[in-house]
């Protein structure tokens, strides 16, 4: 857990100093329950609802921490790290370099090196396979290993050349036309990268098109745009790479580019969200930087994909609010200059940006909250519908989750071949990144505002992590056993043969995918992570290890 946070990415203030690493609460050993001494200090800088859940009237003195894996646990993963590493090649020109002077000097020295993907919507190097390496070696790095650090100093060398593109314009999260990329008045919305400010020679940082090498898609210009999932993981593992090499002014400045890159390509920072009726802004995190959230269906803005559609598969809370701590922990006066303005005029500020962060947080966890089964199940794909008056606005009032998980009254949609509505392969990276968020900050995990489907604060509503995490082991624990044979563990999830909570009204269908594909059983594991009350410690340890 110390590695996961060090201290220079706690969720801090502006202008304040980082909370105290969360410490173990004296007196209990087994429970998982560690207390924060400066959470008074966070508050003042939480949206309103949020802060009202953590006021002095529900002060609590301890929060739930991620109960580690044991010695199986950790053997499992030293030989997946192996297995994954034997992926990595260095690349063969299908991905653009980037000029080492346009480099932070850390990267200088360091070959690109990509992972050849295969299967689905994949092919060629896409996004997400260099994201999860990222995310892993960055982890890795910033515990002590060397040959991670190698390793994502490498990765970071080839996303940056996924950002640029190759050509005479900086290519990131646009269609490749002049100002598509950099600038946020030209569609689509958002700025998906940002270049340097002067003196400084380094060269644009962002969010990267999904492919490559973009001929492989057909169409116009190729492949374009990003994908939202992967940009989350590849800056959250740049952010760990930074914390390893000790935060240089260079890196530094390149990271912050690339956070506030994907809060406006990905979350739609600064214009486009939905006001509740208290007042508090949601943005929809989107599919990529050209589709999905709320973006409008008709326009200059217009998704270029089917409207109003979501997945619970790409929401990264954790990531969000490391990027979140990142800026403000990092953040000098002429970062300023990389902030995009608002299309009505106007610039925007470090406060406006974290609070972006914070509104994808809460639009994300209710949307779950209504696209979930008890089991802990979530769809693939499901509705955000929350149509302005004019269809061509960005913001008004709305409730992305009124009609969740159907797109209007009885609407679907899907945007990647997987199924609307059913808990698969889109959806089975959900509980894994919940428990990233669950394991990095768990005094915000665990305290979430849930709204009524009217968009008003639902004080009887009890939803956060730690009961998203609980479902997974509950459903485990009343639907198996804790042996380390498959017979005895997928009961609890194989719809086909009779497991239950698989589908509900979150969940209206079964998918095609099942517990029996590793990309679905694994993510499940995680449910053991978050301490429940009816679990002694070591039983999570026998079912994690039995799993």
């Amino acid at each position: 857990a110390r590695n996961l946070r060090p201290r220079q990415l706690q969720v801090a203030a502006p202008g304040r100093a980082p909370p105290a690493p969360l410490r173990r609460a004296p007196g209990r050993r087994h429970t998982g329950m560690w207390s924060s001494p400066h959470r008074a200090a966070a508050l003042a800088v939480l949206p309103l609802a949020i802060a009202a859940l953590l006021g002095p009237g529900a002060a609590v003195a301890e929060v739930p921490l991620a109960i580690p894996g044991g010695w199986k646990v950790q053997q499992a993963y030293k030989k997946f790290l192996g297995v994954w590493r034997d992926k990595y090649q260095p690349n063969n020109g299908s991905v653009p370099e980037v000029p080492g002077r346009l480099l932070p000097k850390a990267l200088r020295d360091s070959r690109p090196i990509v992972i050849q993907s295969e299967g689905g919507a994949a092919g060629g190097v896409v996004t997400e396979g260099i994201g999860y390496a990222l995310l892993v070696e960055g982890i890795q790095a910033v515990s002590g290993d060397a040959e991670a650090l190698k390793y994502g100093l490498a990765l970071s060398r080839a996303w940056l050349g996924m950002v640029h593109g190759g050509g005479s314009t900086v290519k990131a999260g646009g269609d490749g036309t002049e100002g598509s990329a950099l600038k946020v008045d030209v569609w689509p919305y958002g700025v998906s990268a940002v270049e340097a400010e002067e003196p400084s020679q380094l060269g644009p940082s962002g969010v990267a098109v999904w492919k490559y090498p973009t001929s492989l898609c057909n169409g116009k210009g190729g492949c374009h745009g990003s994908a939202a999932d992967a940009d989350s993981d590849a800056i959250l593992g740049m952010i760990y790479l930074a914390a390893a090499i000790e935060y240089p002014e260079d890196f530094v400045d390149m990271v912050i580019r690339a956070i506030v890159s994907f809060a406006s390509a990905d979350l739609g920072f600064p214009d486009l969200y939905r006001t509740l009726p208290d007042g508090t802004k949601v943005f929809v995190p989107k599919g990529g930087s050209d589709w999905g959230g709320v973006l409008p269906t008709e326009g200059k803005f217009k998704t270029s994909q089917v409207p109003w559609c979501y997945s619970p598969g790409y929401f990264a809370p954790g990531h969000y609010r490391m990027m979140r701590a990142f800026a403000v922990n990092t953040w000098k006066p002429s970062f300023d200059a990389y902030l995009p303005p608002r299309l009505a005029g106007g610039e925007t500020k470090l406060d406006d940006l974290t609070a972006a962060f914070d509104g994808a947080v809460t639009a994300g966890y209710n949307i779950l909250y209504y696209s979930s089964c008890e089991s802990g199940a979530a769809s693939n794909w499901v509705g955000v519908k929350a149509e302005c008056e004019d269809a061509e606005a960005l913001h008004c009032e709305g409730v992305p989750w009124a009609t969740t998980p159907y797109v209007g009254k009885d609407g679907n949609c899907t945007a990647s071949g997987t199924s609307f509505g059913g808990y698969g392969a889109e959806a089975s990276r959900t509980p894994w990144r919940i428990a990233m968020d669950f394991a990095i900050y768990p005094e915000w995990a665990t305290r979430v505002p849930i709204f009524d489907r009217h968009g008003k604060l639902d004080e009887s509503l009890h939803f956060n992590a730690q009961v998203y995490l609980n479902r997974f082991a509950n459903q485990y624990r009343s639907n198996a056993e804790p042996v380390s044979d498959p017979v005895h563990l997928w009961k609890a999830w194989d719809a086909q043969h009779g497991a239950p909570n698989i589908t509900c009204a979150g969940v209206p269908y079964n998918a095609t995918d099942n517990w029996w594909a590793a990309l679905m059983s694994y993510p499940t594991f995680v449910g053991f992570i978050a301490p429940l009350n009816s679990l002694p410690e070591w039983q999570g340890s026998q079912w994690t290890d039995a799993l």
